[in-house]
């Protein structure tokens, strides 16, 4: 068999490399980042769970959460009141973990306060707009830990509420199970730790956070996490894409009185929550506005009545020095109520403007992350915020 010779192989050669000139270059689709999805956890710590599938009749089956080994502890990591087993007697239909999970990670009210709050309580909704630990005492906020899933990172003056994250959470098991039983549940608890990823941002955050509690053990010892270990584990988090999360979770801290607002012109609720439930404490911040509003009604009525006491005052009835009394007591109120009319004149103007700027903002905001745009919204704050 005859060997090809030199000049063939060497044209075969230059029509590929001609071949491979022509191609166009592959170019890479871009992903935008509220379509990236959660690929699953990088690290699990608590292995105790198994999620399997079991037949319910007519070909039919659900995911169920069970024991990995034999003599492993039958409920919930972090729980035990919730057995993974359904209880035979005085239980509801139905999956009692999913109905406990919903009752501790659903945020189903504030998801329907929020479009509201878009026009009427201006929110830029960024989920970077989140403090670390450390520096919520810059701010002067005391931390609540609360299992409240409406309360996390609602902050109130003084004070910010955090949900601590569940045992649970470090198991590969529970987000397959989430996955298939109630994808909106597994949209909030996704929200739910994406937010952690902008809480501890430092290792000083991570220490706060053990401290508080807000962190569980990663085994049955009580051994905690490394802050190694804690940034394997939320790195999963960081890039979940706005499309896989609850509308809650993108936004990040949010005010409880604008909440307390928007419920009372939504729902017809007196609030959304209360801090003091007791009716004096309730009375004490509502009222406090109108007995301002009073006051200032009050104090430009007072200069009314003086500047009409001073006119009905003849000429030549006073001597001495009251005439120029009697022509300061004219004119005086006339320039308290000027002053009282620029300031409400300019503290008016100023905060609509302030509104009407985060208001153009925020929908910037919402258009650049459609877009796919990683800087949308990055900003710490709004001008009111």
């Amino acid at each position: 068999m005859a060997s090809p010779s030199p000049t063939s192989a060497s044209t075969t050669k230059e029509v590929a490399a001609s071949q491979t000139e022509a191609a166009p270059p592959a170019t890479a689709v871009p992903v935008k980042t509220f379509e990236v999805p959660f690929d699953g956890l990088g690290v699990e710590f608590v292995d105790d769970l198994e999620c399997v599938s079991i037949a319910l009749g007519d070909g039919k089956t659900r995911k169920k959460l069970v024991a990995r080994k034999p003599d492993g502890k039958p409920y919930l990591p972090g729980q035990p009141r919730i057995h993974l087993e359904q209880p035979q007697h005085g239980a509801p239909r139905g999956d009692h973990i999913r109905d406990y999970l919903t009752h501790c990670h659903s945020t189903r009210d504030l998801d329907e306060l929020l479009p509201f709050m878009r026009y009427v309580f201006v929110q830029t909704p960024s989920y970077t707009h989140i403090t670390p630990l450390h520096h919520q005492k810059s701010r002067a906020r005391e931390i609540k830990v609360t299992e409240s899933p409406g309360l996390h990172l609602v902050w109130f003056y003084e004070m910010i509420f955090i949900k601590p994250i569940p045992a649970y959470f470090f198991s590969k098991a529970f987000w397959e199970y989430l996955e298939n039983v109630d994808l909106e549940l597994r949209k909030a608890c996704l929200g739910f730790m994406r937010s952690y990823y902008m809480l501890i941002q430092f290792e000083i955050d991570f220490r706060e956070a053990c401290k508080l509690n807000l962190i569980p053990p990663k085994n049955k010892k009580g051994k905690k996490l490394t802050y190694e270990e804690w940034c394997e584990f939320i790195k999963p988090f960081a890039k979940v894409g706005d499309n896989h999360i609850n509308r809650r979770y993108h936004y990040g801290e949010l005010r409880l009185s604008r909440i307390n607002r928007a419920a009372f012109f939504r729902r017809g609720r007196l609030a959304y929550f209360h801090i003091y439930p007791q009716w004096g404490s309730f009375l004490e911040h509502t009222l406090t506005p109108i007995i301002t509003i009073f006051a200032v009604c009050s104090v430009v009525l007072n200069s009314m009545q003086v500047g009409l006491a001073a006119i009905v005052v003849e000429p030549g009835t006073v001597s001495g020095a009251w005439p120029k009394f009697v022509a300061a007591s004219l004119w005086f109120p006339v320039l308290v109520m000027v002053a009282i009319a620029i300031v409400l004149a300019v503290a008016l103007i100023g905060m609509g403007a302030m509104g009407v700027e985060d208001l153009i903002r925020g929908n910037y905001v919402r258009r650049r992350k459609k877009r796919g745009d990683d800087l949308a919204g990055t900003r710490s704050h709004g001008m009111v915020w």
